[in-house]
């Protein structure tokens, strides 16, 4: 709680000084001991000193800056561009401290787990900075040190924004924000980032992904030599993949560079669920060959299963105009129904209009994704905080890929990319592993083993007008009709079901592959299936609605 104060008192001390003390309510100034100041900040400078602000008042803040700037429709559009300039960049802490850090974490002596170590940090950033070292096995290692009281800087920070959140929950033009939830996300991936056992995992479990990928490097973590607050891994060394001139005179092909960097994040979001969340340029190295090296693996994000699927298909429906699809994949990744569902079909009819009518080389993905973080906000869209991390991150590559390859539109490889992965969930040998199948097939098992009993009973009583039905509808008789139609339909479905399990099952044994990895049994299966499925849906589209 000492702590907390001294940070408050610091926090305002820093509002105070830069001129916004006029947006601190008086009582909060009076239990600080502070005086408020009368002085008029100058309009046309404001947003510039917001923005020297946040830098001053340090990680903490400068972070949730990083993230307000991913969200148009939060704060004005002039205040947005000072975001967007944001420097995660502090002097570096002494290297003593760094070597005491480490000794004491290790138990060991710095000679004893080095060679040689630095006397500067090579980079040097609000959370940590890295020193260049070698290990006595003559292994170049990067070793990466957490700053020293920064978590606890962090926490008290983060206690702060939750006050002035939950003050400005109490006013209905401030609760509109969001501001508790936009802080407790804020929380979640700013601890995640302070936690290194974390990242280390998370480095581990990327560079196993990438394991066959000769495109990308993901450097290995030692953890012999690593601890709660240093992470030990392999050097990196190359060139930034924002370094255009000094890639050129290397005789980089930045085209490809580019293709290659969207592929492995493709890869990561699509295929895995799991993707580095922070792509700017001083964490993406370029290689001899052409090769992508990924650095700084604090941030990551996670998608279900689920959230991928509805991706797939929301790029499909965004792709063939369909408004309503769209919308249904909104649903899907918010997990609930929309408020104003006309209202957001109309808006995203004309951000189909405006983007739609565009080539892809032409659009501006950046533009469109601020547009539709506009729409999400508006609509109050409770979408999966790791989505907003994947606009995030989506939008840094595009920014790279163009500054790489001004021809360059991550469009072009998103579309072909998500029918690819269509393709692939539709693929038979996928669906044999798949959650949702496996529990629809085991459903439909338990309608084979009663549905034919429970449906014989059903139509035994019709036919011996035994069928009692409570109903104040005067047409019997076309209640009747429709039961039977119902029972046809039924009876189908109960067959087709049998014959897809049946076929499913018969690519697991050992009988000889005839054509697509099929075997005979599976063929014969899949062919009635598909008959039986056609006489089902044109009976389906003959019956009333």
């Amino acid at each position: 709680m000492i702590a907390k104060s001294k940070r408050y008192r610091e926090v305002a001390g820093v509002i105070i000084t830069f001129g916004f003390g006029a947006y601190i309510a008086s009582p909060w100034l009076r239990r600080l001991g502070l005086r408020r100041q009368n002085s008029e900040e100058a309009r046309i400078q404001r947003w510039k000193k917001f923005r020297q602000l946040l830098e001053t008042l340090g990680p903490t803040y400068i972070k949730f800056g990083q993230i307000l700037s991913n969200r148009p429709g939060i704060v004005p559009d002039e205040l947005l561009e000072e975001l967007a300039l944001l420097q995660d960049r502090v002097p570096p802490f002494p290297t003593t401290e760094a070597i005491a850090l480490i000794e004491s974490e290790s138990k060991k002596a710095l000679s004893a787990l080095f060679s040689s170590f630095s006397e500067a940090p090579v980079a040097s950033a609000s959370i940590a900075q890295v020193y260049d070292a070698n290990l006595h096995d003559g292994t170049r290692v990067a070793v990466k040190v957490r700053r020293p009281g920064i978590e606890q800087i962090i926490r008290a920070d983060v206690a702060i924004m939750k006050d002035l959140a939950r003050l400005m929950q109490r006013h209905p033009e401030l609760a509109s924000l969001q501001p508790v939830d936009l802080v407790e996300a804020f929380e979640r991936t700013i601890l995640e980032e302070l936690d290194f056992e974390r990242e280390q995992n998370n480095i581990k479990r990327l560079r196993s992904l990438f394991e066959k990928d000769e495109t990308v490097v993901i450097p290995e973590v030692f953890h012999s030599f690593s601890g709660p607050s240093f992470i030990t891994m392999t050097f990196i060394d190359g060139i930034k993949i924002s370094q255009r001139k000094n890639l050129n005179a290397n005789g980089y092909d930045l085209s490809l560079i580019a293709k290659r960097g969207f592929d492995a994040y493709f890869k990561q979001i699509f295929e895995w669920g799991f993707f580095h969340a922070d792509p700017h340029p001083g964490n993406l190295l370029v290689l001899p060959g052409n090769r992508i090296g990924i650095l700084d693996f604090g941030m990551t994000g996670q998608l279900s299963q689920a959230d991928r699927n509805a991706l797939v298909e929301f790029v499909i429906a965004l792709g063939r105009d369909d408004v309503e699809r769209i919308v249904e994949t909104i649903e899907i990744l918010q997990g609930c129904a929309v408020e104003d569902r006309k209202t957001l079909e109309r808006e995203l009819s004309d951000f189909i209009a405006e983007f739609g009518g565009t080539a892809v080389k032409d659009i501006d993905l950046n533009q469109a994704l601020d547009k539709g973080r506009r729409i999400a906000f508006k609509h109050r869209l409770k979408l999966n905080p790791d989505l907003y991390l994947l606009f995030r991150t989506i939008s840094l590559l595009e920014g790279i890929g163009i500054s790489l390859d001004p021809q360059f539109r991550s469009l072009d490889a998103i579309k072909p990319y998500a029918f690819k992965l269509l393709r692939k969930q539709l693929d038979p040998r996928n669906l044999i592993q798949n959650k949702e199948l496996i529990s629809w097939l085991a459903d439909t098992a338990q309608l084979i083993k009663h549905g034919p009993g429970d449906l014989r009973k059903i139509l035994g009583k019709l036919r011996d007008d035994r069928l009692v039905l409570h109903t104040e509808s005067p047409a019997t008789d076309r209640l009747r009709e429709q039961i039977r139609d119902t029972g046809k339909l039924l009876s189908m479905t109960v067959g087709f079901g049998i014959l897809l399990f049946t076929g499913i099952y018969a690519m697991k044994t050992q009988f000889p592959p005839l054509i697509w990895n099929l075997n005979g049994i599976s063929l014969c299966s899949f062919a009635l299936g598909g008959i039986l499925l056609l006489k089902l849906l044109r009976a389906w589209m003959k019956s009333p609605r």
